[in-house]
């Protein structure tokens, strides 16, 4: 299995006129660039949507979503397709972020009508609020292509599949407004000319973070994962669901400054159960000489509070250098791999309460 590949894009702004530096007083129109995904469980390749409210007054302020780019391996032009991730890409998932509009129209009429061209926009800083299964460890492994591959490959956690994750972070030293807040160390960290609305300025997801980052897995029947006021009522073709409102009652925004969220498509099917394959006994701490921050070996937090260890064998198994491919090298590795594998998955299976919360 290949680890996620890393997708470079050119930095390309948009005019001016679309551009602001923050969401303050100042009565300019402006744009975001937001990161998108088209992932199975191996790898992800990254795109960027553009947010932009092109009309101009009298017509009605609404978001133009439309413009997406891609940088198809390895390094291709802004716009050059990846052959697997199409508009309707096959046994991918695509993961689109989960944004709030701002400015909205009074009387409200969706939630999604702004109330001038000039001032209407949307932000990003969101996290789930329904649903969730179980959490990574803080690592700086975690980018959001990492952990969109993860949601890819959960499957029947008690049932459940990722329909929705949110990546954390608490460190960074980009500025607050900026598209690619929280992403020290990304790899187009270089090409970025505007903190706003171009196309690399949110970045691709992945690289060398600088800063420590959490991936939060969510199954969740609504849309948005009631997170927003305007997905409240809507869960697939049921526009009118009761199902948020049921649950946590009148609409609400679930604004969280150091979080940004993202809806899968349920496209894409893993062959094999993750992270819980059979029952038994925790495994409480990382046997030693194991690397946490490895992309193969993952700490899970469940909800009760409970750590505990998973391993991707094939990814681990990719990792041994000819230097350690000696016979009593490999027979360690090979040891400790199998201790955490097996350990770990009986883990997840043996805690009463996560199997009962799991299925409220």
């Amino acid at each position: 299995m290949a680890l996620p590949r890393l997708s470079l894009v050119l930095a390309t702004s948009l005019a001016a006129v679309n551009a602001r530096r923050s969401h303050d007083s100042h009565k300019k129109k402006h744009a975001h660039a937001y990161l998108q995904f088209c992932c199975d469980d191996s790898e992800c390749t990254p795109e960027v949507r553009i947010h932009k409210v092109p009309a101009v007054w009298p017509n009605p302020a609404l978001l133009d979503m439309s413009d997406v780019k891609e940088a198809a391996y390895p390094h291709q032009p802004i716009g050059t397709a990846d052959s697997n991730c199409g508009a309707s890409p096959t046994n991918k998932n695509r993961f689109t972020p989960i944004t709030i509009p701002m400015g909205l129209v009074s009387p409200n009429i969706d939630y999604r009508h702004g109330a001038d061209v000039d001032t209407f926009t949307d932000w990003d800083r969101i996290r789930c609020k329904d649903g969730q299964l179980f959490a990574t460890g803080w690592y700086k492994k975690y980018t959001p292509q990492e952990c969109a591959r993860l949601c890819s490959k959960v499957h029947d956690f008690y049932g459940k599949q990722c329909t929705h994750f949110t990546r954390q972070w608490i460190t960074t030293d980009i500025e607050e407004h900026s598209d690619s807040c929280g992403r020290d160390g990304d790899s187009a960290t270089g090409d970025i000319e505007v903190p706003l609305g171009g196309y690399a300025s949110a970045g691709v997801g992945a690289g060398s973070y600088k800063y420590r980052g959490q991936c939060i897995f969510f199954s969740s029947d609504n849309d948005e994962c009631c997170s927003t006021k305007a997905a409240w009522r809507e869960a697939g073709v049921d526009t009118d669901s009761s199902y948020c409102q049921d649950k946590y009652g009148d609409r609400q925004d679930a604004w969280n400054s150091k979080h940004r969220s993202w809806r899968s498509s349920q496209d894409f099917t893993p062959t094999s159960a993750w992270p819980v394959t059979s029952r038994g006994r925790r495994l409480e701490a990382l046997p030693q000489g194991a690397n946490a921050e490895h992309p193969g070996i993952h700490e899970l937090i469940l909800l009760n509070g409970s750590r505990l260890w998973t391993v991707e064998e094939d990814l681990v198994a990719e990792d041994v250098t000819e230097a350690d491919a000696q016979p009593g090298n490999v027979a360690t590795v090979r040891g400790q791999v199998q201790s955490i594998w097996h350990k770990a998955w009986e883990a997840l299976a043996a805690v009463p309460e996560l199997a009962e919360s799991v299925h409220r």
